[in-house]
């Protein structure tokens, strides 16, 4: 099960990321420029760090969401970039972009689990070829703004059923497949993510 291609303006802003500073102020400021946050009852900026967060799109028809680890720095302050790695370990943004299911049973977890799972933005009828036709286009992408990915990466993705890497100043950025954690591992996704080098 895919949904609509990842477009080069999401590619643009998750290599945007890649270029700042690892600081909870850099990403609250990119975030609030992206329109992807929310903000407080006082006002101030909301971010889900550590949680599912919906940034474009229609809910329940043509979701975008990010997957975000913990806030990047560390207690010093909202402009600390934090160099401990067991600070860094944890902090990355990941886009999922496409989805699949069984391909000779695309239906086969919403009819044993019900709705709750189903998304209505990916397309039942979708192969195998299609899925990694994405995952090809947005390597195409990612080649287009990075060059090619890093032929032996000190970064291995845990869990990535394949993967490519690049460098990009102090981050990380990532093309992988693997196993949706929100659908309790009854997709496969393929992923865009940024994440500090340690």
């Amino acid at each position: 099960m895919t949904r609509r291609l990842l477009d080069g303006d999401l590619v643009d802003r998750m290599v945007t990321l890649a270029d700042l500073p690892w600081s909870l102020r850099a990403y609250e400021e990119t975030f609030v420029r992206n329109g992807w946050h929310m903000e407080g009852d006082d006002g101030e900026i909301v971010i889900g760090w550590l949680d599912v967060w919906p940034v474009v799109g229609e809910e329940g028809v043509d979701d975008w969401w990010l997957l975000l680890g913990e806030y990047p720095g560390c207690q010093e302050g909202r402009d600390a970039v934090c160099a401990h790695p067991q600070c860094r370990a944890g902090c990355w943004v990941a886009m999922p972009f496409a989805y699949f299911a069984d391909p000779d049973d695309p239906e086969a977890w919403e009819r044993e689990q019900g709705p709750f799972f189903a998304r209505a933005d990916c397309l039942p009828q979708a192969s195998a070829a299609d899925f990694e036709a994405e995952y090809v286009q947005a390597g195409k992408l990612l080649r287009a703004r990075l060059g090619e990915p890093l032929a032996e990466s000190p970064y291995r993705p845990d869990g990535a059923k394949k993967y490519e890497v690049w460098e990009r100043g102090d981050s990380w950025v990532v093309l992988l497949v693997e196993s949706d954690p929100i659908s309790y591992h009854a997709y496969d996704q393929a992923v865009v993510e940024v994440r500090p080098r340690v």
